[in-house]
């Protein structure tokens, strides 16, 4: 009967052992090696729309970002300074008067941005413009004209 429980004090001792490698051997590592990203840019977005009908298109033009220290009110629309706004937003009534372009720029260097573009004409052709610039370099420039019946320009910018 010793013989017996010796052998399952045994097996029970290596399993527990082998059970602890496995555990040790698979567990994360405690240094952080994954890089944050400290590159800081001026942003330019340029949006130019023509025959908006605030009746029947839709439009919605969205920019947010923030610098290192988490500051999100870094933005000037036409440049006037957009203080205490986290983000700014063009629709179809921005673009239905006498200003057919909006300049929306940072006023400082920011580490995070982020911009969506959704365009919807029912209406007349329309033509637009939109352009990203980041620091001198123009990243995205988009020419084309909606020519109704639902034609649309939808897109998601992230740097």
């Amino acid at each position: 009967m010793r013989k017996i429980s010796a052998k399952i004090v045994l097996l029970g001792l290596l399993s527990v052992l082998t059970f602890g490698t496995i555990l040790t051997s698979c567990s994360s590592s405690d240094d952080n090696t994954e890089e944050i990203n400290q590159e800081l840019n001026h942003y330019k977005i340029t949006v130019t729309l023509n025959n908006v009908d605030p009746d029947r298109d839709f439009v919605s033009v969205t920019v947010v970002g923030g610098n290192i220290n988490g500051k999100t009110d870094v933005w000037k629309l036409n440049g006037v300074a957009q203080t205490g706004e986290s983000a700014v937003g063009l629709d179809k009534n921005d673009f239905a008067g006498t200003t057919k372009t909006y300049v929306i720029e940072t006023t400082e260097p920011i580490r995070l941005f982020t911009g969506g573009v959704q365009i919807i004409n029912y209406g007349d052709p329309m033509p637009l413009s939109f352009k990203i610039e980041k620091g001198s370099e123009t990243i995205i420039n988009e020419n084309l004209t909606l020519t109704g019946d639902g034609a649309d320009f939808t897109k998601q910018y992230s740097f």
